[in-house]
């Protein structure tokens, strides 16, 4: 009777273990992707959870559903860890907030000169929202106003960045090649002539826009 006590008792540590990892990881998620992208409280919660999904999914579905499902979700972990443990104790770095619209000739011109673009695609570890939070931050510490754009498809997502010239309007970047790509609600991605990796399979029929400042 006592060892069926003691490992109820046990499995009961076990769940609630589990319990606390999951709510610390989504906390942790949150915290990553709030410090990452630098736009508003407000709309960054909005938007994290849905990311998180796609995040997630992206992950791990490219590195095998069950065969990589540990590893993915080790990879994952670690890295969130990292991150956010550098973000809560690093020292706090001052905010621009005097951030403007720039004409279509200096938004290509910050392009060339910055090296987002240079980075490689590492499926699990470096993706398509790695690429459009830096591209983000980068052009907002040089007081270039831009926005984070969050592309969803049915199952699964897609992240780039988007600036408002003075003199051509809203533009999307793909932060991958720094192409102008041209969103279309209906329609699938144009990932050949925007020079991006496409991590699934999956319909990339665009149902969803959110442009966030």
């Amino acid at each position: 009777m006592n060892e069926v006590k003691e490992m109820a008792l046990a499995i009961s540590k076990v769940i609630l273990g589990m319990v606390v990892l999951i709510g610390g990881l989504l906390v942790l998620d949150l915290i990553v992707y709030l410090s990452a992208t630098g736009s508003t409280f407000n709309e960054r919660v909005a938007a994290a959870h849905s990311e998180a999904f796609d995040r997630g999914y992206a992950q791990t579905y490219q590195s095998g559903y069950r065969g990589a499902y540990r590893e993915a979700y080790r990879k994952g972990y670690e890295k969130g860890y990292d991150i956010g443990i550098a973000s809560l104790f690093r020292k706090e770095a001052p905010v621009r907030v005097n951030l403007s619209n720039i004409t279509h000739r200096e938004l290509r011109e910050f392009l060339a000169e910055d090296k987002t673009d240079a980075n490689r695609y590492v499926p699990g570890e470096y993706i398509c929202f790695d690429f459009a939070a830096e591209l983000n931050n980068r052009a907002e510490t040089k007081g270039i106003r831009a926005a984070y754009v969050r592309i969803r498809f049915q199952e699964w997502g897609h992240a780039i960045v988007a600036f408002e010239t003075v003199d051509r309007g809203l533009v999307f970047i793909e932060p991958q090649s720094d192409r102008e790509v041209e969103l279309v609600i209906g329609k699938p991605y144009p990932w050949q002539s925007a020079g991006a990796d496409q991590p699934s399979r999956y319909d990339d029929i665009i149902v969803e826009i959110q442009v966030i400042w």
